[in-house]
């Protein structure tokens, strides 16, 4: 059999271009405004490329490229999206499909050469979205940066070798980990300038203790989306133990990629008590769920000793994803040797409009 590289394009193909003109119409729509100058016109490719699983297997994911035209000698950025549910609605599919694809064409359009990566279970990839576990986000990431790096040397597209990772929520998270995983193993191919994670979930497990511990957490389609994830990822089926009724016989249609993360909360309680089985939450709360524990353990992503600069942004009133990751994120790098590290604080910032 044919030996795919990861990162090798399957296809591409246009998704047309706009002007700066275009954009600020897009912003408006969108009740956006911003505080930079938008000077390129920019086309969107929806490229589809190899990469794997956690497991290895070779796999085909999809994203898009924003690439400014007529711009030379440009930064590389890819920008991580946070919490969908949807699978099409992502920047392959159209770049104003998501909030992280109408970022890229900002950036585009101040001279850098953008990827959004779908990540698997959206676009073309029809699997389970392994929603905030790790060692899944993360090849994506990485291959769609080499699938950019190879499109851009094909279309004579100057990069500059600056790379930075970005990215909200989800996006936070999986732009945390990449940095860890291209620098402890890709540090010779990719040579990261910054990160700028923000408002994500990197002390999973601190967050898990915290909420099991006081069942308070009234957005429990989050809590869901990670259990049923997890359950699929460490094959647990476990969803009886995990869940009540109705609920435990739901989740996994509910994240299914058919459904907006609207018509998935419709779906659910309003409390965490109403969704989680009482005696699974006992469970956790004495440390008698090892499997569920060390999994949340295992994609926690604090320690290890970070090499670029990082800048956290995260809202002090998120109780989405709450302020207390960024604080731990920065004390627990900064304890590994972590020396560039600093956290702007967004005063009075909830998780939506941080």
């Amino acid at each position: 059999p044919t030996v795919h590289e990861r990162g090798e394009i399957v296809q591409s193909n246009s998704l047309g271009s706009m002007t700066p003109g275009d954009i600020q119409q897009i912003l408006a729509n969108v009740n956006m405004t911003i505080p930079f100058t938008l000077n390129y016109s920019v086309e969107t490719i929806s490229i589809n490329y190899y990469t794997t699983d956690k497991s290895g297997n070779h796999t085909i994911a999809s994203g898009a490229l924003i690439i400014p035209q007529g711009g030379s000698s440009l930064p590389l950025v890819s920008i991580q999206h946070g919490t969908q549910t949807k699978d099409d609605l992502v920047a392959s599919v159209s770049p104003v499909n998501s909030t992280e694809g109408i970022i890229g064409l900002i950036m585009a359009s101040m001279g850098y050469m953008v990827v959004v990566p779908d990540y698997p279970g959206f676009g073309v990839s029809n699997v389970m979205h392994p929603y905030t576990h790790a060692e899944s986000l993360i090849p994506c990431v990485i291959d769609l940066m080499r699938a950019g790096r190879t499109y851009s040397s094909q279309h004579h597209i100057t990069l500059d070798g600056k790379i930075f990772l970005t990215g909200y929520s989800e996006g936070g998270y999986a732009s945390l980990g990449t940095q860890r995983k291209i620098e402890s193993e890709y540090s010779q191919e990719f040579n990261l300038t910054a990160v700028a994670p923000m408002a994500g979930p990197y002390d999973l497990n601190g967050m898990m203790q915290t909420l099991f511990q006081t069942g308070q957490y009234n957005h429990t389609a989050y809590v869901a989306y990670i259990i049923t994830a997890y359950n699929n990822i460490y094959g647990w089926n476990r969803l009886n133990d995990f869940f009540n009724a109705p609920y435990s016989s739901i989740v996994q249609n509910l994240f299914d990629g058919s459904k907006t993360f609207g018509e998935v909360e419709n779906q659910l309680p309003a409390t965490f008590s109403e969704l989680m089985d009482p005696n699974f939450v006992n469970n956790v709360k004495n440390g008698n769920e090892s499997a569920f524990i060390s999994a949340m353990q295992e994609n926690t992503l604090l320690d290890w000793k970070p090499q670029a600069p990082i800048n956290f942004f995260h809202g002090d009133a998120d109780d989405i994803s709450p302020y207390q990751h960024a604080l731990t994120a920065v004390d627990r790098l900064t304890a590994h040797g972590g020396t560039n590290i600093q956290l702007t604080t967004i005063p009075g910032g909830t998780h939506d409009n941080s």
